[in-house]
């Protein structure tokens, strides 16, 4: 309002100063400096930083072109400034829900996405439509093609797949493989993807659950197995024919029958020492020594 009023107020000033003359220059005053003015606001454009101008044509409103960052020309009353879109860095939030896997469960899956908009790399066929879309829709259009995108990517995989570990990063590599291939061609530039925990159902993460139980235990098992027949295999084969041996008796018992060892004398393991052997020869004389035999004749009288 001050500066609609300012250039009738010097006007005034100057008539009654000096006159018609006075009238005359402060007109001619006014009229330059509105005309700078002019030039200014609407020929002369300048564009902030890290923002992109949308010029479009004053007779039909259809887009004409992008301006960088920076100051330029444009005609008036033919072109003028429609918006500006950012090219700063920005990010979007997510969940997509209900994306449902290669066997049909449901999952829930958060997800961030940083980017920044260029729009000189938009194709010329998009740029009309984009022009208007992504000075306030850039966040949106960015959301629908990240769940879309990622309902393409679990919709390959099981849950049993889903589940191993690493997985996560394997998915947002491909997310952002697929969301570059789409965006990219409506001026994103697509930084990183980011990927939460996935959601599964209550039922389905107990029966995920109990198959981990198993297949831990089996590798136990196995571990087990594999240090066994490591052992084994060192065993002769006098020592396997025991142990076939034991395993028939084993199994005999089980089924009832009772089998009857007799006892056998084994032979000292080690030779008896000179003191053990002198004492048993002792013994031995001194029990020969109680009987005497007689002589042939005495032998036979004794029958008559």
């Amino acid at each position: 309002m001050f500066k609609t009023f300012l250039p009738i107020m010097m006007i005034i000033a100057a008539g009654g100063l000096w006159g018609v003359m006075g009238v005359g220059v402060a007109l001619v005053f006014a009229v330059a400096l509105f005309a700078a003015w002019a030039v200014w606001r609407w020929v002369y454009v300048r564009v902030p930083e890290l923002e992109t101008a949308v010029i479009y044509r004053t007779n039909n409103e259809t887009f004409d072109r992008f301006l960088p960052t920076g100051r330029h020309w444009i005609i008036p009353f033919v072109e003028h400034v429609g918006g500006t879109i950012s090219t700063a860095p920005g990010s979007v939030k997510g969940q997509c829900a209900n994306a449902e896997t290669g066997g049909g469960i449901p999952l829930t899956i958060d997800w961030s996405l940083s980017y920044k908009l260029n729009p000189f790399h938009i194709s010329a066929e998009a740029r009309p439509k984009l022009a208007r879309s992504l000075p306030r829709k850039a966040a949106t259009i960015a959301r629908s093609h990240v769940n879309n995108c990622l309902r393409h990517v679990l919709s390959g995989y099981t849950v049993e797949a889903l589940s191993q570990p690493g997985m996560l990063t394997r998915l947002e590599r491909e997310a952002r493989q697929q969301v570059t291939a789409r965006l990219s061609s409506m001026g994103f530039e697509i930084s990183r993807v980011m990927l939460g925990a996935i959601e599964m159902p209550p039922q389905v993460r107990a029966t995920l659950a109990e198959a981990y139980e198993q297949q831990v235990r089996a590798s136990h098992e196995a571990q087990s197995l594999a240090r066994l027949q490591q052992v084994v295999s060192q065993f002769s084969d006098d020592d396997m024919a025991r142990l076939l041996e034991l395993e028939r008796i084993y199994k005999m018992g089980e089924n009832g029958v009772t089998l009857l060892y007799q006892t056998a004398a084994y032979p000292p393991r080690y030779p008896p020492t000179p003191q053990a052997a002198a004492g048993r020869n002792g013994r031995r004389q001194a029990r020969a020594a109680r009987f005497h035999p007689l002589p042939p004749d005495a032998a036979v009288a004794g029958l008559s």
